[in-house]
């Protein structure tokens, strides 16, 4: 049955299939029963968006479009909308989108219905889609006139991970998404041969190393050494140990990497260090133990200071006193303070006292006192501490007085 041109509708071309059917305006209504007759109407055909004015003695639309010699699809949709603002007859044709197929090698151009879908298309074309084949776009998107449809079936892979290999079909998947869909979880610290983000390619084979770090430590001793030092307070050929010195320490964390289970690689990621404490031992230089512990800036050799001022021979002579004593020049009174003439050697200066047969050995000294010295024939008057003992035991001695520096004469009361 053909349809007239007074009646509002949609139709397909070849074939007649209805698609969808617009509703009749009051206008398009009142048209109803009428043909188009001469002289030849106005219309405008609107054919996939390209409009066209004409004129038509056609009284119907399959008229019409042969009267306009326009080639219809049968997936084509034709649509009266009856007369527009301008008197004209207006017919509406929307044409099938034309689709490419890709499959492997077989390229196939088709029409598509109007809002068909290409799972529907593949079907209604006999093209089976396996369960592991690639369709793009994706089977549920919609046709519309710039879609092109590739479908990749699925082809061999091979799987290589937890001692295992699996071999299985894919297609149009990431490697991620493959190893996700096998079941196979990647941890933290996993390893692939390839990027988990690259498309499967036919024929790969996707190999997963599980990874696995571990801690250990090694503790090392690191042994101190002995150094020795001359110490003017030591007879010659003895010694003291001032340090007994300790062992240092150091620990090392190592970070193993096991790939499979099988170690592979070890880094130090970590060391910590006791450094040691030498032992420290002093070698006497004095030709006897001094008594007085004070110590100079000079060496000894063979008991003897290496640098001095000048050098006094003469008598030594000792004395004590009690604690909180002073003395002329006003500096404390300790053992190492000896009593001089200051015209013969001026207070402040530092001295080193030792007997000539180094039986007596005072050590070093700073004069710093005067007493009954000068004209006694006294050379210096040692103090001894409080013990008269001591004193005793020093008695008078015939001594050489090496002066190592000279003193100001100042004494801090004046």
């Amino acid at each position: 049955m053909k349809k007239r041109l007074d009646n509002s509708g949609a139709v397909t071309g070849v074939g007649s299939v209805m698609i969808a059917a617009v509703t009749v305006t009051a206008a398009i209504a009142a048209l109803c029963g009428s043909k188009l007759t001469a002289p030849a109407n106005p219309a405008v055909l609107i054919d996939d968006g390209e409009v066209c004015h004409i004129t038509t003695r056609a009284d119907c639309i399959e008229d019409y479009i042969a009267e306009q010699s326009a080639k219809l699809h049968p997936f084509d949709i034709i649509t009266y909308a009856g007369s527009n603002d301008n008197g004209e007859f207006e017919i509406i044709v929307e044409r099938a989108p034309e689709v490419t197929i890709t499959d492997g090698d077989s390229v196939k151009n088709v029409r598509a219905l109007k809002g068909e879908t290409v799972s529907d298309m593949l079907s209604r074309e006999n093209i089976e889609i396996g369960v592991l084949d690639h369709v793009c776009p994706p089977a549920e998107s919609v046709i519309d006139s710039s879609t092109e449809v590739s479908v990749t079936r699925a082809f061999p892979v091979t799987i290589l991970a937890d001692g295992r290999e699996v071999k299985t079909l894919a297609a149009g998947i990431t490697v991620g998404e493959l190893l996700f869909r096998e079941g196979i979880s990647l941890r933290a610290n996993d390893e692939l041969n390839c990027s988990a983000d690259e498309t499967v390619r036919e024929g790969m084979t996707v190999t997963v190393n599980r990874v696995q770090f571990r801690e250990r430590t090694k503790t090392e001793t690191l042994p101190f050494e002995t150094e020795y030092t001359d110490s003017p307070l030591i007879k010659i050929g003895e010694t003291e140990t001032l340090n007994e010195g300790s062992d240092g320490q150091i620990t090392i964390t190592i970070t193993d990497k096991y790939v499979n289970g099988v170690l592979v690689s070890g880094e130090v990621t970590d060391s910590r260090i006791t450094d040691p404490v030498n032992r420290v031992i002093a070698r006497g230089t004095a030709l006897n133990t001094p008594y007085s512990r004070r110590s100079g800036n000079n060496t000894l050799k063979n008991g003897i200071p290496t640098e001095y001022e000048y050098k006094l021979e003469g008598k030594v002579t000792a004395y004590t006193a009690p604690l909180g004593s002073g003395t002329y020049s006003g500096r404390p009174l300790v053992i190492g303070s000896v009593g001089v003439d200051p015209d013969v050697i001026p207070f402040g200066s530092e001295l080193y006292i030792v007997s000539d047969d180094g039986s007596h050995v005072y050590g070093y000294a700073i004069a710093s006192d005067t007493g009954d010295i000068k004209g006694s024939g006294v050379l210096c008057d040692a103090y001894m501490g409080t013990e008269y003992e001591d004193a005793l035991w020093w008695q008078a001695q015939f001594c050489s007085v090496y002066v190592l520096s000279v003193g100001d004469n100042s004494v801090s009361w004046k």
